[in-house]
């Protein structure tokens, strides 16, 4: 069996791993958000995409379909079949763009995201459902080329869902609808090797853990004060990211 890890490595991604799902349990998405910078400072991306969006899909059954009841179906059956039209866009531009390139453009996209929502307020303006399947698209494209899918997701009905249990619910469901199709695209493609697989068994406990713990402190942590933090490290992931692929 080849491991994919040397033990600093794995101390390393372990501990990332960790802390991430904890992200994910507090805000129902964006353990990628900081998984893939991490990993991709050790590993190409066509190693660390696939693996990452495993431990998603591990992540996203875990937190199972406790809110099914309160999403909108109606959001769902909008940006569904969008989000699968950018995976498969996605997935092809993966395989042929150069890495520094894409490394870069993945920076820019945190930092500029990271700005976006730290500038963002409370109070923001609706927007018409029109804009489901863009968001949609630009999802499923950001997933399989980055492995971030969700941000937006989450822009996109947070300008529809006043009733944060609502928006929970949705956006939830979204993002393992949008993981699962993530992962067929890179199993059709061939991206999902044994080593991708064996990456994710030796990952998988500590993003459970993160997921377990996440879930514990959602109730504790303000959604004001956790995409404030959030927002912040993906200013300093991205610019990270920038300059490694400049130098």
């Amino acid at each position: 069996m080849i491991v994919p890890f040397d033990l600093p490595t794995y101390v390393i991604a372990a501990a990332g791993v960790g802390a991430a799902y904890v992200v994910f349990g507090i805000t129902a998405f964006g353990a990628a958000l900081f998984t893939v910078p991490l990993l991709s400072h050790f590993f190409p991306l066509q190693f660390v995409l696939p693996m990452a969006v495993l431990l998603d899909v591990a992540a996203a059954l875990a937190l199972g379909t406790r809110f099914s009841r309160e999403a909108d179906k109606s959001e769902l059956k909008l940006m569904v079949p969008a989000s699968l039209i950018g995976a498969v866009l996605g997935v092809t531009l993966l395989v042929n763009l150069p890495r520094a390139t894409t490394v870069g453009a993945l920076g820019v996209f945190l930092v500029a995201y990271g700005a976006y929502t730290l500038r963002q307020g409370t109070d923001v303006s609706a927007v018409g459902r029109g804009w489901a399947p863009v968001a949609g698209l630009a999802g499923g494209a950001l997933g399989t080329l980055f492995g971030i899918g969700a941000p937006p997701y989450a822009i996109y009905l947070s300008r529809r869902k006043s009733d944060i249990l609502a928006y929970r619910a949705t956006l939830s469901n979204m993002v393992l609808f949008s993981v699962s199709i993530r992962a067929l695209v890179f199993l059709v493609s061939g991206l999902m090797l044994a080593d991708r697989f064996i990456g994710f068994a030796m990952l998988v406990p500590f993003a459970l853990a993160g997921l377990w713990a996440g879930i514990r402190l959602q109730r504790r942590i303000s959604r004001a004060a956790t995409l404030r933090l959030v927002s912040a490290l993906l200013l300093l992931i991205g610019a990270s990211l920038i300059y490694r692929a400049l130098g």
